[in-house]
């Protein structure tokens, strides 16, 4: 089965789409995994091992809430600066399909989890970096990522927006994060024509996830495809 979720995520992130994708962030509790599959997201993700985040799951619950996740629906592990080996035995044991970094991850550490996902027998799960983005040369270090896919974001989870105008040069496919919310997503999209939009503290009310947020923002982003 993992395999042919990982297969599925590849897919997903690397082939070409009429529309936006749609991906909720920070699911931590098995109510807000029901109410994900309920709003029906292209992807979904959870933040490992972190305990700094209120979304905090750690790895060893990580398969049991991952397994309610329906099958359509792509399931993403969130990292900081965690160690690669890890990150891969979480993959092969099928609790996630793609693996998210949002530390201080370089090309030596891509390099070194990508051999730890080959030696896992999980070499095509697709890996996305974060970039935390306030100018042009952050675009710049984004764009030269050996990632699959790169995410430009305001911050680790501050739920701030930055200048969108910055992405207005970015020569290969982005996951657009940060302040994004049912009421001005559709916005987000016109205006950066994005692969994904990533939200998670847009679709919660006082820190928890919301099912009419979520189902709203899914419904937004549908509607600007």
């Amino acid at each position: 089965m993992s395999a042919a979720s990982i297969a599925a995520a590849r897919d997903l992130l690397t082939r070409q789409h009429q529309g936006t994708l749609v991906k909720l962030c920070g699911l931590h509790r098995p109510e807000d995994v029901a109410a994900a599959n309920a709003a029906a997201p292209d992807l979904v993700g959870f933040v490992v091992d972190f305990p700094r985040s209120h979304r905090n799951v750690p790895a060893a619950d990580l398969p049991v809430l991952s397994a309610g996740v329906d099958p359509a629906i792509v399931r993403v592990g969130v990292f900081v600066d965690e160690d690669p080996a890890s990150v891969a035995a979480l993959v092969a044991a099928g609790a996630i399909d793609a693996c998210q970094l949002h530390g201080h991850e370089d090309e030596a550490y891509l390099a070194r989890l990508r051999a730890e996902l080959a030696a896992a027998g999980v070499p095509d799960a697709p890996v996305i970096q974060a970039f935390r983005v306030r100018s042009a040369e952050d675009v710049s270090r984004a764009q030269a990522s050996g990632a699959d896919v790169i995410l430009l974001d305001n911050g680790q989870g501050t739920g701030q927006r930055f200048d969108w105008s910055l992405v207005s040069g970015v020569g290969r496919p982005f996951v657009l994060a940060g302040g994004l919310d049912p009421n001005n997503v559709a916005e987000a999209i016109a205006a950066t024509h994005p692969l994904a939009v990533d939200m998670s503290s847009g679709v919660e009310t006082d820190g928890t996830k919301d099912q009419a947020k979520m189902r709203a923002a899914v419904a937004a982003v549908r509607s600007a495809r």
